[in-house]
């Protein structure tokens, strides 16, 4: 009866679209579904989507313009501990409901991780509405950051190549009670909303 799927006229037939390498500027043929391709001259990466672009490709500033890539571009801040159990965790956890720019993305780390969150901050960022569910994590070297909050490590932070350093030396409320951990989570609070303000 049907000499079609009734369905069909709503499926998109992907298109091939032709694009520039930016390393060598041979033309590079892309499906218009796929989000990258490789340039079968020299092997670079061509991004089909313009933020994907924007966020990870090294010409992508020299392509779209200065004004459009500083709009466009997300920068990744990272907040650093030893444990990645409290103050980090608070942090990341804070930004992620205070800050409404969709260029910032924010994640946490610590130099040596434990094994779980510590059930003061959960109940700490509960009270801020906030059923958090993060896991600590160790430095990741393969993902790009570019600010490292240091929320006071009584070790030595790793650098982290390329990324802008900042000191806030927040007290560890580590085994002190529930109290510490509010008067760390309300001076957290205040940094962040400095730390949003300030980021370009």
């Amino acid at each position: 009866m049907f000499d079609k799927c009734p369905g069909a006229a709503h499926i998109r037939t992907p298109t091939i679209i032709t694009k520039k390498c930016p390393q060598c500027g041979r033309e590079v043929e892309i499906f218009s579904n796929e989000m990258q391709t490789s340039c079968g001259n020299c092997g670079f990466t061509v991004y089909n989507d313009l933020e994907s672009c924007v966020q990870w490709c090294k010409y992508a500033e020299e392509c779209v313009g200065e004004e459009l890539y500083r709009k466009l571009k997300k920068k990744r801040i990272a907040f650093v501990c030893v444990e990645n159990s409290c103050r980090s965790q608070i942090a990341e956890a804070l930004a992620k409901k205070m800050s409404s720019r969709p260029n910032l993305e924010f994640v946490s780390m610590g130099t040596h991780p434990s094994k779980e969150v510590a059930p003061e901050v959960l109940e700490v960022l509960r009270d801020e509405s906030i059923m958090w569910r993060g896991k600590p994590k160790g430095i990741q070297d393969k993902e790009p950051v570019d600010i490292v909050v240091s929320m006071g490590c009584e070790v030595a932070c790793p650098a982290i190549l390329g990324a802008k350093r900042i000191e806030w030396n927040i007290e560890d409320p580590w085994g002190k009670g529930i109290e510490a951990y509010r008067k760390a989570l309300s001076a957290i609070k205040k940094q962040i909303t400095e730390l949003v303000e300030e980021v370009d």
